[in-house]
This record gives structure tokens, sequence and C-alpha cells, in this order.
């Protein structure tokens, strides 16, 4: 996370390198992960934005356990990663943008 404009870079890579993709969540105002390794494969990832779901209220509540100080505002978007390995993330957010790379092309440091 960058806190300087509240940002989260998640960088994905199919399983055979040819497609890499960065979604930039921004506006972040809470993110949690367990259990996270490098070789974690993620296999959903789920945009909660129906704040009366049951879902989405359990992810809330996962946040507010971890992190309370955001309880009392109206409720932001949520992304929910799960991953092999018992992995997953919590992202509370207001919008997203997402990027490809060309495989060919070369990466900066």
């Amino acid at each position: 996370m960058d806190s300087r404009d509240s940002a989260v870079h998640l960088e994905l890579v199919s399983d055979d390198f040819k497609e890499h993709k960065t979604i930039i969540f921004m506006d972040v105002t809470r993110c949690l992960v367990t259990d996270y390794g490098m070789e974690n494969i993620v296999y959903s990832l789920d945009i909660l934005a129906d704040f009366d779901s049951p879902k989405f209220m359990a992810a809330r509540q996962i946040l507010d356990q971890s992190t309370p100080f955001d309880r009392g505002l109206p409720p932001k978007k949520i992304a929910m990663l799960s991953a092999s390995f018992g992995g997953e993330a919590w992202i509370e957010y207001n919008q997203y943008r997402v990027l490809s790379r060309n495989p060919g092309s070369p990466v900066a440091d």
C-alpha cells in the first residue's frame, strides 16, 4: 500500500507468464492480507459493492475487527481475494483500474 496516495497495486501473472495485469485500487482506507506468500495462486477476486449482502457484511466485519478506525464512515467497495495455501486479502476502496502489460515489453525496476 502506498500511503502517499492511498493506493494498493496488485500484480497478477498468468501461470504461463503470458498475461500480466496490474490492478490499482485507489482511495484505499483499509487493507488486510493474511497468509500470503509469493507463490500463492489467486483463484478468486470478488468485488463486493452490494453493501447489504451477507458477503459484504462479513468482509466489512473482518476489516472492522482488524482495523476499527473506519467503522462509522459510509461503506466503500471491498475487493476480496482468495488464494492457494489459505491466503486471503480484503481491500476497502473507492475505485480501481486495470493495466495490461505486453509480455514482450521490458519491465522497469
